[in-house]
């Protein structure tokens, strides 16, 4: 009898606590900070040590279906942090991956009450601790707060070969379509449920709620597009299928791709991100690593995916190889970045918006053997010097050891013809191409893009003159200079300027419609400094000084045959820099300008 009746009086409280509890609760993670809203675990059992279905963010409305007991002290502490999608854990992840922990008594166990709870049709166990009422949560956050919003989301279809996504009653095989929603919509994240995330569209007509794939919902504002950044342009980033480097690798991505943040579930270091319709796990490290682009222009990241081109007519597929998925035909020598590399297959997007757009263009698969390295002649973009105030050396060849065309004037802009992944772009200047470093000048592809402060010199044409399209008096003529004009000295190649033309300094990084070429030296009237942009010396050991007088001190020595940039001519003196960065003075009579 006595047995009887203590379960009598725990039945008679435990239907005293479910009758405590109103129809619906809200998640309140407690956050400390409201700008990186945390999760609340759901799980299949109400113990901490069982699997976790599902995870929401503070403001979801929770139904409720009954209250449990406090879990058995045997159960796992809630604040154990969480390792993988199985493991057990503290109820609460952070989106920075990092969980809070608060220590039980005495090194006692935390007893800890769930409630069977429903969101979204889904069903499962959620801590009694991080459930609040409507009224406490007028009390705690007002009522025009941002509570109940949850995390702000965006639907973005970029690279996914279509324009909207259905939204879909749940994630079963009988969901029917309740909603849509079009790419760059706003939408407030609820939750995630395996690769599904639970979401609400805000409408006139009143607030949807709905499934939509994960990965089709990305951040929001400087926290959406990433790049990726392994610091070598021939080191590369695994993506993997699952949080684990045991997983299987779907892709190795090429240094500067852009991508987009997804969201997922707390996995250490671990982030899932998307490029194009592609998504995966990467792990960032020390030497390689995922860089937020912010507002700062494309271009300013310092590598880029190589560019090639379509050897004939190839197919760009959806699904890699799959005719049965969606594809389309590329003509002949089209141009396309490489974002990644896949089997004899590459990641590739159609170059249209300018190179390292990651919002324009197609994305998808084409085989390898399709392709060849581009040598189309057609603008991505412009090139402007900006190395402080030194000229920028020209080279045949990507490489430093190659042969030397000239140099670009500090301030200079010129096109800008291919990325490679090297250090080096390729430049255009007419029919003449070379190589600069990317280190020393600034690269724009958009409009946007900030320009240097610095400016182009101008000369003066001594004669009436047609600019050549190559630094040789047997080149094709371009357009009629008249005597008097005045032209920006963009660079110097042997015994020729190259020169721009036109009224303004800036080229326009779309249009290629400037009034550019080269102009033999004998016919310009032209600054000594952009005329002696490079110079090596007459005899072996000459004294670099720190000032322009005999009295400056000793710096160092140059041999002779070392090429040193020019930064400042003088008649007596003249300041250089060296292949080692030092600069300083040398006297003008001992140097011979190239």
């Amino acid at each position: 009898m006595r047995k009887v009746a203590i379960c009598l009086i725990l039945l008679f409280l435990a239907l005293l606590t479910v009758s405590a509890y109103a129809d619906t609760l809200f998640i309140d993670n407690q956050e400390k900070d409201k700008t990186d809203l945390m999760r609340l675990n759901m799980r299949t059992q109400p113990s901490s040590g069982s699997s976790v279905i599902a995870s929401y963010y503070t403001g979801a409305e929770v139904t409720v279906l009954e209250s449990t007991p406090a879990a058995a002290a045997t159960s796992e502490p809630e604040t154990a942090p969480e390792v993988t999608e199985e493991a057990a854990g503290s109820d609460v992840e952070g989106t920075t991956e990092e969980n809070p922990e608060t220590p039980a008594e005495n090194g006692k166990k935390a007893d800890v009450a769930y409630v069977h709870v429903e969101i979204g049709g889904v069903q499962g166990y959620m801590s009694e601790k991080y459930l609040i009422t409507a009224d406490e949560a007028r009390a705690r956050y007002g009522e025009n707060s941002w509570f109940g919003n949850c995390r702000d989301a965006e639907v973005d279809l970029t690279g996914m070969w279509k324009d909207n996504v259905t939204m879909v009653s749940s994630t079963g095989k009988n969901a029917v379509a309740v909603g849509t929603i079009a790419t760059g919509e706003a939408v407030h994240m609820v939750g995630i449920v395996g690769n599904w995330a639970y979401v609400r569209k805000d409408a006139k007509e009143g607030n949807v709620f709905g499934y939509v794939p994960l990965d089709v919902v990305t951040e929001t504002g400087n926290q959406k597009v990433y790049i990726i950044s392994t610091n070598s342009p021939e080191q590369r980033m695994a993506l993997y299928e699952s949080p684990s480097v045991k997983s299987k690798s779907s892709m190795s991505l090429s240094n500067g791709t852009t991508c987009f943040m997804l969201f997922g579930r707390g996995e250490g270091e671990w982030r899932r991100i998307r490029v194009g319709s592609v998504s995966g796990w990467v792990l960032p490290s020390k030497k390689s690593t995922i860089v937020a682009l912010g507002a700062s222009p494309r271009s300013s990241i310092p590598y880029y995916p190589l560019v090639m081109e379509t050897k004939s007519d190839a197919l760009l597929y959806s699904a890699k190889g799959n005719k049965n998925e969606a594809y389309m035909t590329l003509g002949s020598q089209m141009r396309v970045e490489v974002l990644g590399e896949s089997s004899d297959f590459l990641y590739v997007r159609t170059l249209i918006g300018g190179a390292g757009a990651y919002n324009k263009g197609d994305y998808g698969y084409i085989a390898l053997s399709d392709l060849t390295l581009s040598i189309s002649n057609s603008s991505m973009g412009v090139v402007q010097v900006d190395d402080q105030d030194m000229p920028v050396v020209v080279y045949h060849e990507p490489d430093t050891g190659s042969r030397i065309l000239g140099a670009l004037c500090g301030g200079s802009q010129v096109r800008l013809m291919d990325y490679t992944q090297t250090d080096f772009v390729r430049i255009g200047l007419n029919d003449l191409t070379g190589y600069v470093r990317k280190d020393s000048v600034r690269i724009l592809t958009q409009e946007t893009d900030a320009l240097s402060d610095r400016i182009a010199q101008r000369g003066t044409a001594k004669q009436n003159i047609k600019l050549s399209d190559e630094p040789s008096r047997d080149s094709g003529e371009g357009a009629a200079v008249e005597a008097g004009t005045r032209m920006y000295m963009l660079g110097k190649f042997g015994d020729w300027m190259f020169v721009n033309a036109d009224t303004t300094p800036n080229l326009n990084v779309t249009v290629q419609n400037e009034q550019t070429g080269f102009v033999h030296i004998t016919d310009l009237s032209a600054p000594a400094s952009t005329t002696h942009l490079t110079a090596t010396v007459r005899t072996d050991k000459v004294n670099l000084r720190s000032d322009p007088d005999k009295t400056g001190d000793i710096i160092g020595r140059v041999r002779l045959g070392e090429l040193l940039r020019v930064t400042d001519y003088g008649n007596q003196w003249t300041c250089v820099v060296t292949g080692e960065g030092k600069r300083g003075y040398i006297m003008t009579e001992y140097l011979d300008f190239d």
